[in-house]
């Protein structure tokens, strides 16, 4: 069973990370910087809670002498939702550019990042609830559904090469909707990574 305080810190940073996602989908679709700038806000403070949990889960190993087995798990997951942040990062550098720059992107792309947004953030919302309860069906479900958002990335990866191809994709706009696709992709498998590993605690109890 996962540990109650240590939990609760991870529920606080998923929330944290799931505002900043929805912050970035903001700046997307409004073009300015001010969504930009509050999330950034909101990193710095999930940069402390990770640090913070790092360091309580280190010091609370110490005393116990029963070695550090028990900790892997819990610094596994956090070593994942710091790579959700990182993933967030790239998306916040992404959308600087395309503001500073005034890049456009076609109407079929823009409603390609805006579903990927919201199936990202729709699974990211689960986080919270499946580390309260541990739940295995939920964890089931999620996996799915990262799996379908897999795909449809892909799908959507392939679709803007046809584009590009065409002509229809302004080249100075592909890095930046590639790059945004990949960071989108980083945190749903990220977040997956967290749903298997918290089942895994809770199968431990």
């Amino acid at each position: 069973m996962m540990d109650r305080a240590i939990g609760e810190k991870m529920i606080a940073v998923c929330r944290s990370l799931t505002k900043m996602l929805d912050l970035a989908f903001q700046a997307f679709r409004k073009s300015t910087e001010r969504s930009i700038q509050e999330a950034e806000e909101i990193r710095n403070e999930v940069r402390r809670y990770s640090s913070e949990m790092t360091l309580s889960l280190v010091e609370k190993n110490l005393p116990s002498g029963t070695g550090k087995e028990w900790v892997k798990p819990y610094l596994a997951i956090v070593s994942s939702l710091d790579r959700i942040g990182y993933n967030l990062d790239g998306i916040l550098d992404r959308l600087k550019k395309m503001v500073q720059e005034q890049v456009l992107f076609t109407d079929r792309a823009i409603h390609e990042i805006n579903d990927m947004f919201q199936e990202v953030i729709s699974l990211s919302e689960n986080l919270p609830d499946l580390i309260l309860t541990q739940n295995k069906l939920l964890a089931q479900q999620m996996g799915e559904k990262g799996k379908a958002i897999f795909k449809k990335a892909d799908e959507y990866a392939e679709e803007h090469e046809r584009r590009l191809i065409q002509g229809v994709c302004v080249p100075k706009s592909s890095p930046l909707y590639l790059d945004m696709l990949f960071s989108l992709k980083g945190i749903v498998a990220h977040t997956i990574e967290i749903s298997g590993r918290t089942v895994a605690l809770s199968a431990k109890a």
